[in-house]
């Protein structure tokens, strides 16, 4: 697919946006006249955000079975949905576009490159996918950012010594807090835990805009 934007247009912001709603920016040539990009179609998720969110949700990067299933944390045995739904954060299961419009609840991911599992994504993946989403909390300005994973947000922010919960590190002027994967590979958690600290974050949320 082609693109064409006038001589005017932020090219990062439309890289990012494309990459965001699934697609590779292949090759980019400019002119007086403006920019020409040409994008690919990946096998991914598209990010489900907007201007009003009330909270930002990022996984590390889709996997494989979520890409299939077409909506995140899809995979067997994993803890995401079952907790966000008894925590009261969103009233519909295993639908990101729902969460957004009806609880300002948005979804993204720090790398969208999908794969069998979090381990196949390199270091500078993941600090290539934070930069992008820290211009687009700049741009969008959620209440609050929610990383699910210390393993992808160490690498992203080269610090191995990360400890989840309240980040000194913010994306976009957003403060960011760091949650457990809730994948059902993750041997460090539960889904009990994961309700216990998502209705935590939702007092941290509501308490902010009061």
């Amino acid at each position: 697919m082609e693109l064409f934007f006038g001589a005017t247009i932020d090219t990062q912001r439309i890289t990012d946006v494309l990459e965001g709603a699934g697609f590779a920016a292949l090759n980019k040539t400019s002119d007086v006249s403006g920019t020409q990009i040409e994008s690919q179609v990946l096998p991914t998720l598209p990010d489900t955000v907007g201007s009003n969110m009330r909270m930002l949700l990022v996984g590390l990067n889709p996997s494989l079975h979520s890409v299939e299933a077409g909506y995140g944390f899809a995979g067997p045995g994993n803890r995401f949905w079952p907790a966000v739904i008894e925590a009261g954060l969103i009233s519909k299961s295993r639908n990101p576009m729902h969460a957004l419009r009806h609880h300002q609840i948005g979804m993204s991911d720090l790398v969208k490159r999908a794969s069998a599992r979090a381990s196949a994504i390199s270091d500078v993946e993941y600090q290539a996918g934070v930069a992008r989403l820290d211009r687009l909390c700049d741009w969008l300005s959620p209440e609050i950012v929610c990383v699910l994973g210390i393993t992808g947000w160490r690498s992203a922010l080269k610090n191995r010594n990360l400890r989840l919960g309240k980040q000194t590190t913010q994306l976009g002027g957003r403060t960011v807090y760091v949650l457990p994967n809730p994948s059902g590979l993750n041997a460090h958690t539960n889904c009990t835990d994961l309700v216990t600290q998502f209705r935590e974050l939702m007092r941290v949320v509501n308490s902010s805009v009061s």
